[in-house]
Formats: C-alpha cells, structure tokens, sequence
C-alpha cells in the first residue's frame, strides 16, 4: 500500500473516530460510511435551523398618521353623465388607522339637496336613499361643520397628518367641486385641497395592471366579496378599507397620487 494511500485511509478512519462510528473496513467502505454521516448530520443542522425563529419581516412605513375613506353619493337620474348637476345626498368617512389600516372612527351624515331636492326613482333605486331622509337631513355646510368637529376630535390635518382615500378621482375633483359650488362655498375647504390617494390607480399600478378596476372587481382579485350594500356611500368605504388592507399586507405604501387642479379638471 501506498504512502498517500495509507494517509487517506488513516484521515477517513480519524473522521469516524472523532465522530464515534466504526473504524473497521476497507477504503470504500470507509468513505461511504463517513458520507452518510456528514449527510445525517447536515440534514439535523438543517432541520434545527429551519426551527429557529424567523426574523421579523420589515414593515414599511405608512405616509399619513390616518387614512379617510370617502365614497360620496350623489343625487343622478338615467344617462345623466357628467354635465348632470349632482349634489351630494351621504357624506360618509371611515377613519383607519395608519399603522395598522384598523378602523378607528365612523362619520356619517346625510345631506339635503338645495338645487334638486326631489330624488329621481333612479337615484333612490341605485342608492337605497329615500326622500325622507334627505328631506330631513342638514344641508351641505351644516354636514362640513359636523365633519371638522369629527376630524377637530382625531387633530386631522393639524396635530396628525392625514389623507383621503377614494375610488377614483370623481368624489373629491367633481362632487365636491360642483357642491361647492350648489352651497355658494366662496372658499373650497382646505382639506379638500389636499393631495389624496386615489386606490384605484394606487391598485392598478402596485398590481401593475394595464386598466384600473371598481371596487367588486378589486375585491374579487384580492378573494373577497361585496360586504353590505353597493353604492351605500358607508358601505362602500368600508370595502374600500378591506381592499387597502390587502395591499397594505403586500407591501403597498399609501402615498398620495392625487391631486385638484382649481377651475379645470385633470386625472
């Protein structure tokens, strides 16, 4: 037997030593039963190591202190399209924490109309709003007083920073636009002049979709369903939340997309 020979089957029988197996045999017998050991072996350290405790995974940090979801609805009869003079009739916001995207508060009111105060039997149809409730509901500026005593109680947009959150670009740029002007508002509200988050293009582009999609439609991607009833201003908001939590829990940050251009009308 060889020099370099004797010394490769001494060094495989001093592994087997150290490791407390069975030093008897021939090279080959040797080699294989090290081999399985240091694969036993690895397969333990393996295991042990996928026991461990995961490190936490890093959460991204939200933009605002507080999200306001808000889905308006608003009085619309049959083909009315945009030129129709829409008035708000709910003035709905789910207020959502911006760490945890948990429902903190609720606001809700309804809104009398003052240019067309008769609802359409389309507009009671499609929003499940009847006449007595509108005709018994605050006007426009009364509900905007109501609403800062909500967001006053929160300190949204003072203490706290916060953003709005809607479907869409249509409730803050055309609704409220076009209330402002039904109340003969000489001054838009700050708040509303604000950047928002408009999810449904924040959806489009964090699932990098080529059209952006509704709120069932979003839904139905993320698993989930319609909860409550549609264009139920409230209802709405919250199945908003539901969506944004999904894209919260996948990464999504909630920066502001939005934007209201005075006196003209962009995306």
């Amino acid at each position: 037997m060889t020099d370099a020979a004797t010394t490769t089957v001494e060094s495989l029988r001093k592994q087997l030593e150290d490791l407390g197996l069975d030093t008897r045999g021939l090279k080959p017998e040797l080699k294989k039963r090290l081999r399985k050991e240091k694969k036993r072996i690895a397969n333990l350290e393996k295991n042990e190591l996928a026991q461990l405790p995961k490190p936490p995974t890093l959460v991204k940090l939200q933009p605002f202190d507080y999200y306001l979801f808000f889905d308006v609805e608003a009085t619309c009869d049959v083909n009315g399209g945009f030129q129709y003079p829409n008035e708000i009739i709910e003035f709905p916001i789910v207020l959502v924490d911006g760490k945890t995207f948990e429902i903190v508060d609720e606001f809700r009111s309804y809104v009398k109309p003052s240019n067309n105060p008769t609802l359409t039997d389309f507009c009671k149809q499609l929003t499940g709003i009847d006449q007595e409730t509108v005709d018994a509901a605050p006007d426009f500026i009364e509900v905007l007083d109501l609403f800062q005593e909500f967001m006053a109680k929160h300190s949204l947009f003072q203490d706290k920073s916060a953003a709005f959150v809607t479907d869409g670009p249509y409730d803050i740029r055309d609704f409220i636009t076009k209330q402002c002007t039904f109340s003969n508002l000489k001054h838009r509200p700050a708040y509303f002049c604000q950047p928002w988050v408009n999810i449904r293009e924040l959806y489009r582009e964090f699932y990098k979709q080529r059209k952006g999609k509704n709120i069932e439609r979003m839904l139905a991607e993320l698993d989930l369903r319609f909860e409550g009833r549609q264009h139920s201003g409230l209802d709405d908001a919250r199945n908003l939340v539901r969506i944004a939590v999904k894209m919260k829990d996948d990464g999504c940050l909630f920066k502001a997309n939005q934007r209201w251009y005075n006196n003209r009308r962009r995306r």
